[in-house]
């Protein structure tokens, strides 16, 4: 997959940070485990984003969703919510997946591209931040905050609530209104491979999403000329 063809856009994002900061993924995790719950983590998991992030040295993996899933439920969601680019809203096998962790002007950015097939490219981008808690933002100033957890090694995303951002205020969502409960799992298979699966649960409406698939770290690393982490010009 070229990634080069896949810019973020940082104009739908408050990023206002003045430079790049030099930080790895891990370190961010690990702060937001705590020592103890680290210290169970599968060592395969943190070592795979402890390269330290810049804007051309961004970690990037590469692999198969083998199931994407999305509830007739989920599809209404993710069509109510497509300029905002957040959920595809179909089904698929075997899915080409591209996932970019990287820095732009000091901020956290993940990129995520899925190969739909005769739906084409589906791309989604969003800001990863610790303070005022640790929380992920998308599109549209829609986000939830994050709690992490270790399971037998793994590592477990779980939301703790959704909000919406209008300016400097974050209004908190009820879980009614939102896709419900998010869950993701980061399982290790070996030293360079990993599996995620991905839940997604409304409290009424059941099961609205659910991702598989299996990944590798891509050994190269994009340069800051044409990187996939650079802003849509314009």
């Amino acid at each position: 997959m070229n990634t080069q063809t896949l810019p973020i856009s940082s104009r739908q994002f408050a990023v206002k940070s003045p430079a790049c900061r030099m930080r790895s993924f891990a370190a961010v995790l690990r702060c937001g485990l705590g020592e103890h719950a680290w210290s169970k983590l599968e060592p395969a998991i943190a070592a795979r984003f402890s390269p330290y992030l810049s804007e051309d040295r961004p970690l990037h993996f590469i692999g198969t969703m083998q199931w994407v899933y999305c509830s007739l439920f989920g599809a209404a969601i993710a069509r109510i919510v497509r300029r905002f680019s957040i959920l595809p809203d179909t089904c698929a096998r075997d899915t080409e997946f591209d996932f970019i962790i990287g820095v732009y002007n000091g901020e956290i950015l993940k990129q995520r591209c899925y190969e739909l097939g005769r739906r084409g490219r589906f791309t989604f981008t969003s800001l990863f931040r610790e303070q005022p808690r640790l929380h992920e933002e998308f599109g549209g100033g829609i986000g939830m905050y994050l709690g992490l957890t270790v399971n037998r090694g793994a590592l477990l995303f779980r939301d703790r609530g959704y909000f919406l951002r209008i300016g400097r205020w974050r209004l908190p969502l009820p879980r009614w209104l939102t896709v419900g409960r998010f869950e993701l799992l980061h399982r290790n298979i070996d030293e360079r491979r990993f599996q995620i699966i991905i839940r997604v649960a409304h409290p009424f409406l059941g099961t609205l999403f659910y991702q598989r698939g299996e990944f590798r770290t891509r050994q190269s690393h994009c340069q800051r000329e044409g990187s996939p982490l650079s802003p849509t010009p314009g």
